[in-house]
């Protein structure tokens, strides 16, 4: 049976967005028994089941399924999704921002399950603008695995308090090359938003944090994972002349 109104939780960011969105109707992205997502105004805005990630671009839902709602048409209005005949309403606020990074000791590449030949990762961790082009839409994944890897890169060095303003420059001219969903979590990474499994790994790198991570999507984790320990190298590799935006003397 489906309810009539959705009790959700919000980031703080998507809550902004859907409060500014001028009321109507809008396309469905994707709809499944764990994920619906629309496109709002060039946002990938997802509603999540409980058993779905806890998307930083999506509505927190305590519903164990959503295949009642696939399927039904999508409109916005006055702060609210509504889905079919229930109005999915915000009833509490989250805030997606890695808050803690954890001691990692010496850092380590992780390795991706599969790396597409070209890719080249760097073995300091120091992704450039030249590497943009080989990860940006590239690779499995229904968010392509060469994002996820950037994702999780770019919400690190934001985590860490370290971002590359030049680097994220060139993601937001290049951003439009990929999906809405893989765009708009590489613009969550960019504010530092992330998977809560990401979260959890940096502020505490054990194995089971380690094993949540990589259990996100088929692909996803993994390059989270990898994305994010060539984040903590590029910081221990640093100079202090070599910091991002900074010329040397």
């Amino acid at each position: 049976m489906i309810p009539r109104q959705i009790p959700v939780a919000a980031p703080t960011r998507v809550r902004q967005r859907l409060a500014e969105a001028a009321p109507g109707p809008r396309p469905v992205l994707h709809a499944s028994a764990t994920a619906i997502y629309v496109d709002l105004d060039g946002l990938a805005l997802g509603l999540v089941s409980a058993t779905a990630s806890r998307v930083p671009c999506a509505l927190w839902s305590t519903l164990p399924d959503l295949g009642d709602l696939a399927g039904q048409p999508v409109t916005v209005g006055y702060g609210a999704l509504t889905i079919g005949g229930t109005e999915v309403r915000i009833s509490r606020l989250v805030d997606p921002r890695i808050t803690t990074v954890g001691r990692h000791g010496t850092p380590r590449i992780e390795p991706l399950l599969a790396v597409p030949s070209g890719w080249d990762l760097p073995a300091d961790g120091r992704l450039t603008t030249a590497h943009l082009d080989r990860l940006i839409g590239r690779g499995p994944g229904l968010t392509p695995l060469g994002d996820d890897v950037l994702a999780g890169w770019l919400a690190t060095r934001a985590a860490l308090g370290r971002p590359d303003p030049v680097l994220a420059g060139a993601v937001r001219r290049r951003i439009g090359v990929t999906t809405l969903l893989s765009a708009t979590l590489l613009d969550c990474a960019l504010h530092g938003e992330a998977f809560p499994q990401l979260a959890d790994w940096l502020a505490d790198p054990c194995r089971d944090t380690r094993a949540a991570l990589l259990a996100v999507g088929a692909t996803s984790g993994a390059g989270l994972l990898a994305g994010a320990s060539l984040a903590l190298a590029s910081v221990a590799t640093e100079q202090p002349t070599d910091r991002p935006g900074r010329a040397a003397a």
